[in-house]
């Protein structure tokens, strides 16, 4: 009998899989689910055809939002293990770091949204595993044309390839959750059952040996 409920997040870039392998693995490791809220995102729309307008509004909304997952997610574990689609540290060091580096968020803000962030932190379990989807950009473009959501269709390769670079920055500088790291160029876990057994093994392993892969 395993001494506490356990709790995996699922990082990549966007468009890598990450809600497709999350939902899996909740099926999977029979842990309870913890979903991205994309769909009620008023301003994610408003965002893709003019960043520097809507950047912040997008970013803290997601940031809100996550910070309400994670007090969801943290009553949850009392009960059950969760898997979680997307980590709050890449909503904060991918995606609105990135809308900073750009210019889309100003420095007033950027400070603002940090603030905002690290005043709940402390109160956040850890991940005891990431598993950091290893996507190509060529694979990323390609699932993100198949999924079809209008809005995302038009963004820049340039924007995609800003975003991996800062998720496996932030993996470089992790020192405390272990991760483990799967290609997914390859690994087709929404149609093959193979990968899907393959898929959830690797990541069975990872928890158990709690190392990070890189």
């Amino acid at each position: 009998m395993k001494e506490r409920n356990e709790y995996i997040a699922v990082m990549g870039t966007m468009g890598s899989g990450k809600t497709t392998a999350a939902n899996l693995l909740a099926k999977e490791l029979r842990f309870t689910l913890v979903e991205e809220n994309v769909k009620e995102n008023a301003f994610l729309p408003r965002f893709y055809k003019d960043m520097s307008r809507w950047a912040f509004h997008s970013q803290v909304f997601f940031l809100m939002e996550k910070i309400r997952q994670m007090t969801e997610t943290k009553n949850i574990l009392g009960k059950s293990s969760v898997i979680q689609d997307t980590p709050i540290t890449q909503d904060v060091y991918s995606y609105a770091k990135a809308q900073h580096e750009l210019g889309h968020m100003d420095d007033a803000e950027w400070a603002l949204y940090q603030k905002i962030y690290h005043e709940f932190t402390p109160h956040f379990p850890q991940p005891d595993l990431i598993v950091f989807l290893d996507t190509s950009i060529p694979a990323i473009e390609s699932r993100i044309a198949a999924r079809g959501r209008e809005f995302e269709q038009e963004i820049p390769t340039d924007y995609l390839t800003l975003l991996d670079k800062l998720n496996r920055k932030w993996l470089e500088q992790n020192t405390t959750i272990p991760v483990v790291r799967i290609a997914t160029d390859t690994l087709d876990i929404t149609r093959s059952r193979d990968a899907q057994e393959q898929f959830a093994s690797m990541v069975r392993s990872a928890l158990t040996k709690r190392v990070s892969v890189h």
